[in-house]
Formats: C-alpha cells, sequence, structure tokens
C-alpha cells in the first residue's frame, strides 16, 4: 500500500516521550496531580487507576525539568458532566510565560502555537503543537469534571552524537559548554533554526556561531548545507539573504569555512554561479574607504548606531578573505585580486567601535581595532556582552587580556543565566537583567523583577524573547579553540595545530568531530608550569603541538 504514496523526503527526527519532573502550582480544584510525575503508558482504557482529576476553573502548571522542542501528549480518561471538555494550553519557556496571557507582556503565538485551547472528550489521547518549552499550564475551562491519565512531553530531535566535548577542572566552564552544545542541538531540525520556540527561520548571519560550533561537536551534518542552500535559492541576485545585505557576506563566510573544514568542494561546485555572481555584486559595494555600502547591520544592540557602517570594514576583511580563497580555487584570478584590493580598502586604518564590545571584537579579529576598541575589550569583563557574538567577544578578549580575565567573564556571563535557571541560552542577555531577578523555574513574587517577562530589546521584548537561541552557543567553539588550543589549518582538518591556554585550570581535555573521525586532546598542568599534551588523533590528520 505504501507505494501509493510519492513520498518526497522523510524526517530523519526521533520522537521520545519525558514526564513532567516537578508540579509548580495548581490552582482551583485539581487532586492526585502526582500521579502525572511517573511514567506509564499512554493507551487509555477502560478501567483506569491513579488518575488527576480537574474541576471547572482549576489549573495546573507542570515543569519538565529541561527546555526541549516538541509537543504534549494528554490522554484523558473521562469527561463527566458536558460532551466534552475545554482545556486551554499554554507552553512556556519560563514558568511566567506559562502563566502569560496573549499580549501580556510580549506574549505571543509567533512562528508557532503555544496558547490555544482545546476541546477533548473522554477516552481520547492528543498530540498538540510543537514548540520550544519547559513548562506547560493546563487549564479546564468547562464546567464538568475531567480526569487525566497522563501527560507527556512530545521531544523531538535529532539523533546525533556528540563527538565533541569539553571537560576541565572548572565545572561552571563544563556546565556553560554542555549546555551551549544542547542549545545549538536543540535548533539543529529538519533545518537549522535561531530558535525553538520563535525565530523557527534559518538566518544565514546567525549561522555563523552555529556553524563553528556544528563543526566541532558534531561534524559535517546537513544542517549547514540546507541553510545555505535555502538562503541561495530565496536571494536569488541581485536580493540579498534575509533581505538583509550583510547576511550575504555571513553567507560566503560560512560556505568557504564549511567546505574547508569538511573538505566538501562538491557542494561549493554545486554553488559556483551563486558564489561567484554574489562575490562580484558584494564587490561592487564596497567603496573606497572599504566599507560595505548595501548595508549596515551587525546585530540588533547596534542596528543604526554609527559605529556599525565602521564595522562592516570587518566584515568587508572577513568576507574578502573568504571570497579569495573561494575564486581561486574556480581559477577566477582577476576576480581573487579584486578581493584582495578590496580587503586592503578595508584594513587600512583603525575604527571606531562605538563603545560597544562585538564591534570592537570584530576590529579586534580583523586587525583594525583602535585604542578605545581596546580598552573596551579589556574593561567591564561581562558587561557588554551579546549571546549572538559571543564567540568573536571571547576570542577577542583572548588576544588583549588574560586567560584568567576572559574565562572569568564568560563564566560571570553565561554562569548568570544558568543560576536564573537557564536549561539552554538565551536570544539576549544583558547581565544587569540579574539584579533582583526570579529565577525563571519560579513564580515571580512581587518586589522581584521576571527575568524573562520584564526583559528584552528590540523584536525580542518579553515572552516573546526566545531562551533558546542557537547563536548563543559561542562557548562552544571559544573553549575548543583557546583553551583547548584546536587551530584547523588544512582542508578537512587534515591537519590540526594545538596551543593550549589553560590560564588558571589545572587541566583540560574534549574532543573535536573531524571528517576523518574524533581526535581527543588532553592537557595537564605540571608542577613547574609547564602543560603536558596528549592527542589521540585518526590516520590522516597531522597534528602539530605548539
Amino acid at each position: 500500500m505504501l507505494k501509493k504514496f510519492d513520498f518526497k523526503n522523510t524526517d530523519t527526527r526521533v520522537r521520545r516521550y519525558i514526564v513532567p519532573q516537578r508540579i509548580v502550582l495548581t490552582r482551583g480544584e485539581v487532586e492526585n496531580a502526582e500521579c502525572l510525575l511517573t511514567y506509564r503508558d499512554r493507551q487509555i482504557q477502560l478501567q483506569e487507576r491513579e488518575l488527576m482529576t480537574m474541576r471547572k476553573d482549576s489549573a495546573i502548571l507542570l515543569d519538565f525539568g529541561c527546555e526541549f522542542h516538541g509537543g504534549a501528549e494528554i490522554s484523558v480518561y473521562r469527561v463527566k458532566g458536558a460532551e466534552a471538555a475545554t482545556l486551554r494550553l499554554c507552553f512556556g519557556e519560563s514558568a511566567m510565560e506559562a502563566l502569560s496571557h496573549l499580549g501580556e507582556k510580549g506574549a505571543c503565538n509567533d512562528h508557532i502555537a503555544r496558547d490555544f485551547t482545546v476541546d477533548v472528550k473522554s477516552y481520547s489521547t492528543n498530540e498538540y503543537t510543537m514548540t520550544g518549552y519547559r513548562f506547560l499550564l493546563i487549564e479546564l475551562l468547562t464546567d464538568c469534571v475531567v480526569t487525566v491519565k497522563t501527560v507527556q512531553g512530545v521531544f523531538v530531535y535529532q539523533p546525533y552524537e556528540y563527538d565533541g566535548s569539553f571537560r576541565c577542572s572548572d565545572d561552571r566552564l563544563n556546565e556553560i559548554y554542555d549546555v551551549s552544545a544542547y542549545t545549538c542541538h536543540l535548533c539543529m531540525q529538519n533545518q537549522l533554526w535561531d530558535g525553538i520556540k520563535r525565530d523557527r527561520l534559518v538566518w544565514i548571519g546567525d549561522m555563523s556561531p552555529e556553524l563553528k560550533t556544528i563543526k566541532y561537536v558534531w561534524g559535517e551534518k546537513p544542517e549547514i548545507y540546507n541553510g545555505l542552500r535555502l538562503a541561495a535559492v530565496d536571494a536569488e541576485l541581485p536580493r540579498w539573504a534575509n533581505t538583509m545585505a550583510t547576511y550575504s557576506l555571513w553567507w560566503l563566510i560560512n560556505l568557504e569555512e564549511w567546505c574547508f573544514h569538511n573538505n566538501n568542494y562538491t557542494y561549493l561546485e554545486e554553488q559556483k554561479d551563486y558564489t561567484l555572481g554574489l562575490i562580484r555584486q558584494v564587490l561592487e559595494n564596497i567603496d573606497n574607504t572599504g566599507r560595505f555600502t548595501a548595508g549596515t547591520f551587525i546585530d540588533w544592540p547596534t542596528k543604526d548606531k554609527k559605529a556599525s557602517a565602521e564595522a562592516t570594514r570587518a566584515l568587508v576583511i572577513l568576507c574578502m578573505n573568504a571570497a579569495e580563497k573561494m575564486s581561486r580555487y574556480f581559477g577566477e584570478e582577476a576576480l581573487a585580486e579584486e578581493c584582495v584590493q578590496a580587503r586592503a580598502r578595508a584594513a587600512a586604518g583603525t575604527a571606531d567601535c562605538g563603545g560597544f564590545k562585538q564591534l570592537a571584537a570584530l576590529m579586534q579579529l580583523t586587525g583594525i581595532a583602535d585604542e578605545n576598541g581596546v580598552q573596551v575589550l579589556q574593561t567591564g569583563g561581562a558587561k557588554g556582552f551579546s549571546t549572538f557574538m559571543s564567540y568573536y567577544i571571547l576570542t577577542a578578549m583572548a588576544q588583549v587580556c588574560t586567560t584568567e580575565e576572559t574565562l572569568t567573564a564568560l563564566r560571570d556571563y553565561y554562569g548568570a543565566m544558568l543560576d536564573l535557571g537557564a536549561t539552554t541560552f538565551w536570544e539576549d542577555f544583558d547581565i544587569a537583567w540579574a539584579e533582583n531577578a526570579c529565577r525563571l523555574d519560579e513564580v515571580c513574587p512581587e518586589g522581584k523583577s521576571d527575568i524573562h517577562g520584564d526583559n528584552g530589546n528590540y523584536c525580542y521584548v518579553g515572552y516573546r524573547h526566545s531562551l533558546c537561541h542557537g547563536w548563543s552557543s559561542g562557548p562552544v567553539p571559544f573553549l575548543t579553540e583557546h583553551v583547548l588550543g584546536v587551530n584547523i589549518t588544512g582542508a578537512g582538518c587534515s591537519k590540526i595545530e594545538i596551543t593550549p591556554h589553560l590560564g588558571n585550570l589545572a587541566w583540560a581535555e574534549g574532543s573535536i568531530a573531524t571528517p576523518k573521525g574524533k581526535v581527543t586532546i588532553a592537557h595537564k598542568k605540571l608542577a613547574d608550569g609547564t602543560v603536558e599534551t596528549k592527542v589521540d588523533a585518526p590516520a590522516g590528520v597531522e597534528i602539530v603541538l605548539a
């Protein structure tokens, strides 16, 4: 019979069922809610025991213990006193979001429904929505009695093994690495999304830190290829990727980095016409000072700021590095020379970061930071950080600060989210938000700030703010490259230079994914202060120790 269907594609994701870990609160008449905390078969039978009972105007808020991507399956045993019962379901990344109503503090159903009503009948098992959440509010709106057998989360994800890892003598850094990788993993659905609740879209600039995490933790996975291909189709020239001109610069940067890391030039050949056409279009929009004139967006906190125009010089340098390499690969030597000249114009002189750490970081990494930019990176620790740009900020800080200072800023910034109950990292975070804030797994008491609903900026105000955003996974590539000291210098990871920076860590160890297999690395600080390094690499990978 299956032959009757013309299957165009299959879903490679898996589904797992999880039970709530905690009852945050109940309202009204709710009895025996604890039965939901134990796993049971979801199949309804005619004689059920151990049921939760709800009566009109009652509600229960469930905590699944960790944010995940998926829906919820509810098995209703009986509806008494009405033909059907209306339930309001509200999914939340925080407890307070699940307790909110649409329109309150930015609460919305943008990109996916997370707050809605459903009608249920006796002996029914139904699955609802597909979003990013940790908390679920179930509210009974009908004047009747409902008995419920199970409420289980339906966890949907790609079953990828974690080849990349990181462990060191600091448990906080270990947790930050793990949560960063998990955050990115959740966003690897059939496409690489920015967020699993809101921003379930493919943003090419945002892909940069995600790509770096993926290449070290999972290696060559289809989400990057799919996203680059999708963006190229959507942005048929002369349109720009994601309708944002600077994101076309990131498209070229990402393409070259991904193909080099995996030594997959077959994919580059597939994108040849678009790539060469885009390089020419970008060159037409670089002025004689090296600025990119078609757009200035770097990230939301710096949007429309004067310094963003200066920062496009840094993006031009990164883009022209990639464009030159790809032009030479295609035998387009004249085009490659145009890229060299454009890069030289962008690299001439210094640039003003306007006091923004993320802009200072891009300028430092491309050699155009002025003294003020260096000072911005050296001052304030975690203040002024951006989740999207955290990899670049940390990497640039490591050039002008000590390893100890840089790791302290990393601990303070990402650790503050963990202390507020985060199990995934957020679309944005300002360290000042943590002052007098309640944890996201608490019902916010009077006199405290709601860390979710009372914060956020730009397009992510209040509960619209995503608390699982793949671009926040920058600690993974930073810890891999700086602490473990990994520097890929040969296509397909054929050559890897290793220069560890332990700072005040006693030891650090980990692994990375490569096209030839996993490479494991272990560093140990000896009594005389030197570092002993051991590396296990598969055949075909040359290791060069500093």
